[in-house]
């Protein structure tokens, strides 16, 4: 008897747990990644998986961890994210936001079972801890982000839609910091063929981004501030980073982020994640800066080429290009 009440309790105090938060993982083909993700979050809450057309096994592997799955074509993470809040059906107050190459610590997992319903009405945003593993070290230095806005009150926060590449939570009212571990580690960018094509069409869209931002046409969401959250920090340094001159500033940051900040401790996956990312990214943006301005895009051209660009995926700006002035050629 006692069993059977013990067991009845718990399955109530699962119940109400898991009806606090509910996981949304964005997904596109994969199937390398998907299982550890889902794995980590195997019978603790709802997990909506939205797949943007994947051909490979990522939706069965979905069926199999018991993920509810949903379909929405991608343009960028923000919209992407903006369509999740808004059309998918939550029963819960709380939303935990997953890349497909993320696993959940239990400790994280342990903190949201015992605090997430006890948060204060003025909180709706939660910071937990980051850590990034790339060619083999987690990445500790070098200055990156260490705490994301990952855990949203539902109704209370939307995205910044003038980001092209990253996805940022806006939230009205205050926000908390946990100090509990989200991982994320992607089988894909063990290949540097696979990670130079995917940080290829990063750079056009950063380009562009910064283009627009530079002519006004789109500007940041919130209150940037160096003293603010890690986003409102992050956006600040932004700000001022658009006004260092091209191809320098890609060499001072990997100096600082490699040398500076340490991330010569990181070893050699440091190495190669604070050049990659951190230089070689950075002198593709700033070329396809260059390649814009040449073309002098400006106004409702450079919103014609932002368009296509998203629309066709090219990484390519003289392709797009072609696309937006054919006779140009």
């Amino acid at each position: 008897m006692f069993a059977i009440i013990r067991a009845l309790i718990m399955y109530i105090w699962r119940t109400l747990q898991t009806t606090a938060i509910t996981a949304v993982v964005l997904t596109y083909n994969e199937e390398k990644n998907l299982p550890a993700c889902l794995g980590s979050l195997a019978d603790f809450c709802p997990v909506f998986v939205l797949d943007s057309g994947s051909t490979d096994s990522t939706l069965s592997i979905a069926e199999q961890y018991n993920a509810e799955v949903f379909h929405h074509d991608f343009t960028n993470h923000a919209e992407h994210w903006s369509w999740a809040i808004e059309n998918l059906p939550f029963e819960s107050e709380w939303m935990l936001a997953l890349d497909a190459d993320y696993v959940v610590s239990d400790e994280l997992k342990q903190k949201i079972s015992n605090e997430i319903q006890t948060v204060p009405d003025h909180i709706n945003g939660i910071y937990v801890k980051y850590r990034y593993t790339f060619g083999g070290s987690p990445i500790r230095f070098g200055g990156t982000r260490h705490d994301r806005l990952q855990i949203i009150r539902l109704g209370h926060a939307k995205l910044d839609s003038s980001d092209l590449v990253d996805n940022r939570f806006v939230v009205d009212g205050e926000t908390i910091h946990w100090n509990k571990h989200i991982y994320e580690s992607n089988y894909y960018d063990q290949d540097i063929s696979i990670w130079m094509a995917k940080q290829d069409k990063y750079a056009i869209r950063l380009a562009v981004e910064e283009e627009l931002r530079k002519q006004g046409h789109i500007s940041w969401q919130g209150n940037p501030s160096l003293f603010g959250t890690p986003d409102q920090r992050v956006t600040w340094l932004r700000q001022q980073w658009m006004r260092l001159p091209l191809f320098i500033r890609p060499l001072f940051y990997f100096l600082f982020r490699y040398v500076f900040a340490l991330g010569f401790l990181d070893g050699k996956g440091g190495f190669l994640y604070h050049f990659l990312q951190g230089f070689v990214l950075r002198v593709m943006i700033d070329w396809k800066i260059g390649q814009l301005r040449r073309a002098k895009l400006s106004g409702e051209k450079l919103l014609q080429f932002k368009q296509k660009m998203l629309e066709t995926g090219d990484a390519s700006v003289e392709r797009v290009l072609q696309m937006i002035e054919p006779n140009n050629g």
